[in-house]
């Protein structure tokens, strides 16, 4: 798996969905998909796993702290997507901690999710003398005219192309990350269950194309090394914007799967995931839940400290500083970078989580 197939699905929507949940909602329309009986299965033997765990693909780097003082005299440019919401204050923090640890200067603007606004901050870091920008704006079309009116110096995006201008790409692995999903829900189901389960929900954003069918395809990719071909797949668009319409969704769903126990969710990000539980709760059926989750984040109790919680892959925007600072600062002083620049995600499950978060609480 190539780093070119990142390219496809970087659009203004995708990064929203994962980052501030403002997607427009979708026509919500269930879809259902049979496939062949739970128990053909890629592994053998009863509640054995023989499928190799998900390999990561090409372009996907480790996290390194700045070297101290590696950045003296340099001054960056960083266009925040929005710092209204959660996933861009993370990211931010990472910067700046970064920023500082190598000595640099850090320029914040926030663009508001606003071009014209992403303008005048490529305005502002040429005013300044900025020598390396980090570009984290939604408008792909808008990035061309961005590109000219800035400094003509190393760019780094953040998980959206900034095409003429970019030396790098940084941000998710979409595919790779549904997959690390999927296999751990078709390991848990074989160890458990030998892969018997009632209904596969997956709950999609379908408006956001390439990046919902690499993540969430993914999701099913790996489920099937393990445990065979997805069966009773219902689809719901949730448009991944927020709750609501995922447990409007989900009550309409489990209304009709009365009686059955073994029920898989997956979701292309928390929301869903939430909105999911809710609607489980009002038919007092949350234990009938099974839950692979996306974008991790340690402040949801509410999804950790259910029983049936199999594991989140976790983004890491809190870590993405120490991606993006070393790299630029490379960048800037010549040194040649790769073109993608993707986050090594990981399973988080109860067994580990202090591992990655000591500060979770739950």
């Amino acid at each position: 798996m190539k780093g070119s197939w990142q390219r496809a699905g970087r659009a203004t929507a995708a990064a929203v969905l994962v980052l501030t949940g403002a997607l427009a909602c979708g026509s919500g329309t269930p879809t259902t998909a049979e496939a062949p009986a739970a128990g053909t299965s890629a592994s053998t033997g009863g509640g054995q796993v023989t499928a190799e765990p998900p390999k990561a693909p090409e372009g996907v780097v480790e996290f390194e702290q700045a070297e101290p003082g590696s950045g003296e005299g340099l001054t960056i440019g960083f266009t925040q997507l929005s710092l209204a919401s959660g996933f861009p204050q993370d990211v931010q923090k990472g910067v700046e901690a970064q920023a500082k640890l190598a000595g640099a200067e850090l320029i914040t603007c926030d663009s508001k999710l606003d071009a014209a606004k992403a303008l005048d901050c490529a305005k502002l870091f040429k005013t300044r003398g900025a020598k390396g920008l980090i570009t984290f704006q939604a408008d792909t079309n808008a990035s061309p005219r961005i590109c000219a009116a800035g400094p003509q110096v190393p760019v780094l995006s953040v998980d959206i192309e900034q095409k003429p201008c970019q030396t790098a790409f940084m941000g998710a692995a979409n595919a790779y990350a549904g997959q690390l999903a999927g296999y751990e829900v078709g390991k848990y189901f074989k160890e458990k269950f030998n892969c018997e389960y009632d209904a596969f929900i997956s709950l999609e954003a379908l408006q956001v194309g390439a990046v919902n069918e690499q993540r969430m395809g993914g999701v099913r990719e790996g489920f099937a090394s393990v445990c065979g071909e997805v069966r009773n797949l219902r689809k719901l668009d949730t448009g991944g914007a927020g709750g609501d319409i995922a447990q409007k969704l989900m009550t309409d769903t489990l209304t009709a799967l009365p009686g059955q126990k073994r029920i898989i969710v997956v979701g292309i990000n928390e929301d869903g995931i939430l909105g999911a539980l809710a609607a489980a709760r009002a038919q007092n059926r949350t234990d009938d839940l099974y839950l692979g989750v996306q974008n991790l984040n340690p402040a949801n109790c509410v999804i950790y400290q259910h029983p049936n919680w199999i594991g989140s892959v976790a983004y890491f925007p809190e870590r993405y500083g120490e991606i993006l600072v070393p790299y630029l600062i490379k960048a800037i002083k010549g040194e040649k970078v790769p073109e993608q620049l993707l986050v090594p995600h990981a399973v988080v499950t109860k067994d580990n989580v202090k591992q990655y978060y000591p500060q979770y609480a739950c």
